[in-house]
This record gives structure tokens, C-alpha cells and sequence, in this order.
């Protein structure tokens, strides 16, 4: 979790286990869906942002799919535009009453 580009053969050599043991295992769990993708997760105060801010939203009806990443795309175009220096992150969920989050990076009080 620490290193998701960690190769097949280090995590063989870290593990005591040979590589191919990794590989056929590391298959098996991408194919269950127990890891769906890999990725970058930023230093973001290195990058400069000081604030991040969680808003929760209620949202008055279900959306679809299509209109979830339809609003994500609006939401992420108007921000781009207003406030470049902000990354900003919606995504739908339940609970405490609420329905979704918007999360956003900021690099100074506003």
C-alpha cells in the first residue's frame, strides 16, 4: 500500500515467497477486484495547498450516473476556470444525512 510501483520481485524478496507466487497472487486479486487501480497519492503541502476543505451536500433526489459525472465534469470545468490553483474532488455516498462530498484544496485563505 506504501508503494504500489514496488515490482513483482521485490515484494517476492520482502515477502520470503518467490516471484512467480506474487505475480499469480497480485492477478488473482486484480481479477476478484480487491485492487482495482494503482495510483499517486501527492504530497500536497509540498505542492503549495495549506488548506483542504470537506463541504457535504444533500442532494434533493437519487442521480444517475450519467448526471454524477455530468455535475463532477461541470463542477471541475467551473472550478478550473474561477479558481485554477484549487483541485477539487465530488463524489457521491450516504451518510450522516447527507449524500455527497466535494473536497477541495486550497493554497491560502481566500
Amino acid at each position: 500500500m506504501k508503494n504500489s510501483h514496488r515490482s513483482d520481485r521485490e515484494l517476492a524478496r520482502t515477502l520470503k515467497v518467490s516471484q512467480p507466487t506474487i505475480t499469480r497472487i497480485r492477478t488473482r486479486l486484480e481479477k476478484q477486484g480487491y485492487l482495482r487501480e494503482y495510483t499517486v497519492i501527492p504530497d500536497f503541502a509540498k505542492l503549495g495547498f495549506q488548506i483542504v476543505a470537506f463541504t457535504l451536500v444533500k442532494l434533493k433526489e437519487r442521480i444517475t450516473e450519467e448526471e454524477l459525472k455530468r455535475a463532477q465534469q461541470i463542477t471541475i470545468k467551473d472550478m478550473a476556470e474561477k479558481a485554477p490553483n484549487e483541485i477539487v474532488l465530488f463524489n457521491r455516498g450516504m451518510g450522516g444525512g447527507y449524500t455527497g462530498v466535494l473536497i477541495s484544496f486550497h493554497k491560502k485563505l481566500l
